[in-house]
């Protein structure tokens, strides 16, 4: 697997302190030490005790009262560490290399990085299959960082390019892509949501938006393009189905054919136009623009809204003797500029926000997720840590 460079793991660091901070005179439960009394105080297994004390059990001996279990240091010696992957998008990009496409590869090759940068600043762990012919004027060869530039053609140093080179003619984009399949399959990640950039002035020959879609889903392993998300540069005219073709809808004069087909796929559609179901709809853009970055901008835009993420932390069980007080857990977030920002816990995905984490199950919780809002901030940040206090304290008698 090709590990991407600029993304380090992210740390979470797991600790598991005693809350439940009541303030009975002796002695005094606390989550941290800063709640204690005392000055130089400890916060030991939810008891304030003087630093020299190291067990839980002695100093709560000392104050006489009655520990379940001999030893609780376990609780407040917990630390795990774990990692937040960048949520992985693998993106095909398909460019038609027919005589007519000399502009629209020049905008290709001008684009392909500015898109690769504003993937890369939203966090995401993007790969890209690029299926085009390199040479000539109708030829794609990206230039560095992403590529490396003529005369090789190929990917650049961070390994998030594969180059397939391959003529791709003005109506055969679906059936170049599935037989070069086999060249780029290892490339792909069965976890990721695949992305289709189809770039041609004409409109398919033999496949149907629902034909390829079929075709994909046989594709092996199953279950490699479950999650799809289209995306055509096409020749159109107006903006609804019906008027894709009408030449007094919209401005479009160097289209070969209208891309209907490619349409439908980008916009969730069957090929009798009946809207799909659990299905991603992608940005669609004229083939015949003189200045494609902001259609690079848009697409890119729409990849990081569609590619979901994840950021779940197990909730580890408590020691043994030990209980969990949900109401005390803290999460805390350390920038990479060792600012530190606490969270606020709400209750649950359709509550989300920037700034909040959530359990998924309120009543008998396993995990922490942080909202998706929140979740691609802390994915850009390369040194990012995420803190995460669990209320915890020990049985007593």
């Amino acid at each position: 697997m090709i590990v991407p460079s600029r993304v380090g793991a992210l740390s979470l660091c797991l600790i598991v302190a005693a809350c439940d901070c009541g303030s009975s005179p002796a002695p005094t439960r606390c989550g941290v030490a800063s709640e204690c009394p005392g000055a130089g105080d400890l916060c030991i297994d939810g008891l304030c005790g003087p630093a020299e004390v190291d067990d839980a059990s002695t100093f709560a001996d000392a104050q006489g009262i009655d520990v379940v279990v001999e030893d609780a240091g376990p609780c407040r010696a917990i630390d795990a560490e774990s990692t937040l992957e960048p949520s992985p998008v693998d993106i095909i990009v398909t460019i038609d290399n027919s005589g007519s496409m000399s502009e629209e590869a020049t905008q290709v090759r001008q684009n392909m990085n500015n898109f690769a940068r504003i993937l890369a600043e939203s966090g995401l762990d993007y790969r890209v299959v690029l299926i085009s012919r390199p040479d000539g004027s109708q030829g794609v060869c990206i230039p560095e960082p992403l590529g490396t530039g003529a005369p090789d053609c190929l990917g650049g140093p961070e390994g998030r390019l594969l180059a397939i080179h391959e003529q791709v003619r003005s109506r055969d984009a679906p059936e170049r892509m599935l037989a070069r399949y086999p060249d780029f399959v290892d490339f792909l990640r069965p976890e990721a949501v695949k992305v289709f950039i189809w770039i041609t002035d004409d409109e398919m020959n033999t496949h149907t938006p629902d034909g390829f879609r079929a075709d994909l889903a046989a594709l092996e392993p199953a279950g490699m393009f479950d999650r799809t998300i289209h995306n055509s540069i096409v020749g159109f005219y107006g903006e609804t189905p019906s008027t894709w073709g009408t030449r007094a809808a919209g401005d479009c004069g160097s289209l070969a054919r209208v891309g209907a087909h490619y349409m439908r796929l980008a916009q969730c559609l069957t090929n009798t136009n009946e809207p799909i179901e659990d299905c991603t709809p992608g940005r669609t853009a004229r083939v015949c623009e003189l200045d494609w970055r902001p259609i690079f901008e848009s697409i890119a835009e729409g990849v990081i809204a569609g590619v979901p993420v994840q950021c779940e932390f197990d909730l580890p069980a408590p020691p043994d003797g030990m209980e969990l007080n949900l109401e005390d857990v803290r999460v805390t977030y350390e920038r990479g500029d060792a600012t530190r920002e606490d969270l606020e816990r709400t209750t649950g995905a359709d509550a989300c926000a920037d700034g909040r984490w959530y359990f998924d199950d309120p009543a008998a919780p396993t995990e922490i997720l942080l909202c998706p809002e929140l979740c691609r901030r802390v994915q850009r940040d390369d040194g990012a840590r995420m803190e995460v206090g669990l209320g915890c304290f020990p049985s007593l008698l």
